[in-house]
């Protein structure tokens, strides 16, 4: 005896024929690499030229992914979280809970796992009341008849999780309130008791707009979030460079961003988008700009781990930047006027000269350790490598 099954109309519903949108998908990261070499260039189309012919795509594209993961948590658990939430509410379909449907739960899982590592600690009580939302609507749906697992994960689980959130907590909490930082105490406070709101339905009148005005507010404002960070992130290495074109005078220093270099020239692109071609025999030092990373807006932390900060920056090893070493003062040759040596800001003399000004810092070696070189008999007078200013 044969059983008919009945479709789900989630799936009987299906529109067909949208192979283009797969088609789509590629252009949107393209346009973004695009942009953000017209970006990069100053509007400038030869200087555009010139990157679109030196910079690897590769390169280009890991800077685009790393800038972006995090949209990965919000698009995945937002859209299962809309739709399914929409079906319990409704018991029609939409797109939106066709796009739910079609999310596998392993995707869904990784979103999270991404969303912990990538988010920063002010935005993980967020991501744990999306995670258990979702948890508690997928449960309503695929067991309805189960009241055990229903009360556990609607009601149990989101009320044991936002004691222990608030337990963890609050010392950020409490730093938050002190500090008068109004934005970081809400996101911390805020999302751990509306998560067992979340795992129920909404009138079925107002479903709709509930869901379908959120999801189109998401689906607007991301591609325009994601185009703002990745205009932001860096995607070439910013050099200082120590330029003599004349032994009699005092060598230039040159700040920019470095293209391309050969065995004859390196071409360097400033951060005002003017580009330079420099002979290599002009160059007296060179040094690797160490990359700042985001000056904390707050003083918000967790036992050291600060509100803006992600669990892979909080705990992977991080090059200190801001401590400044001791440069030992480089002895003059017998019979030479002393020349003060130019800061990378123009304020005056280095140390180096024995005047004041801006302290400048010396290539690393191997061991991380500055050195600086001793002069022989003869040789000229070495230069200390610039002090790298923090790019704008």
């Amino acid at each position: 005896m044969l059983v008919q099954l009945k479709p789900d109309a989630r799936v009987k519903n299906a529109p067909r024929n949208q192979e283009w949108f797969l088609a789509l998908l590629p252009v949107f990261p393209l346009a973004l690499l695009v942009m953000r070499l017209w970006y990069a260039s100053k509007q400038d189309t030869q200087t555009l030229l010139l990157l679109v012919q030196t910079i690897s795509p590769l390169g280009l594209l890991s800077a685009v992914l790393l800038a972006t993961i995090w949209v990965l948590p919000v698009v995945v658990l937002g859209g299962r979280l809309l739709g399914t939430l929409y079906w319990i509410s409704t018991g029609r379909t939409s797109w939106l809970v066709r796009a739910a449907e079609r999310l596998p739960d392993w995707v869904v899982l990784l979103a999270v796992v991404v969303g912990v590592l990538a988010w920063q600690l002010r935005f993980l009580p967020t991501l744990a009341m999306l995670a258990l939302a979702v948890a508690g609507l997928t449960v309503r749906d695929r067991f309805p008849g189960h009241e055990e697992l229903r009360t556990t994960f609607c009601y149990a689980l989101p009320l044991i999780a936002a004691v222990l959130s608030y337990v963890l907590l609050w010392p950020a909490v409490a730093t938050a309130f002190a500090a008068g930082d109004m934005a970081s105490a809400i996101l911390l406070v805020l999302p751990p008791g509306l998560t067992v709101l979340l795992t129920g339905p909404v009138p079925a009148g107002s479903a709709r707009v509930l869901t379908h005005g959120i999801a189109t507010a998401m689906a607007a404002l991301m591609p325009f979030l994601a185009g703002v960070v990745v205009m932001k992130a860096p995607i070439l290495p910013l050099i200082a460079l120590q330029v003599v074109e004349d032994e009699k005078e005092p060598g230039r220093v040159i700040v920019g961003y470095l293209v391309a270099s050969d065995d004859q020239m390196s071409t360097i692109l400033d951060r005002e988008g003017s580009v330079s071609f420099l002979r290599n025999d002009q160059l007296q030092s060179k040094v690797l700009c160490p990359d700042p990373g985001e000056v904390f807006r707050t003083s918000v932390n967790l036992h050291g781990w600060y509100a803006e900060q992600s669990v892979i920056s909080w705990l992977a090893p991080a090059l200190r930047t801001g401590a400044a070493r001791a440069v030992p003062p480089i002895p003059e040759p017998a019979g030479r006027d002393p020349s003060p040596s130019p800061s990378p800001s123009g304020d005056g003399p280095s140390p180096a000269s024995g005047l004041p000004g801006r302290s400048p810092s010396p290539a690393p070696s191997p061991s991380g350790e500055s050195v600086s070189p001793a002069p022989a008999d003869g040789d000229p007078l070495p230069v200390v490598p610039p002090a790298c200013p923090f790019p704008r």
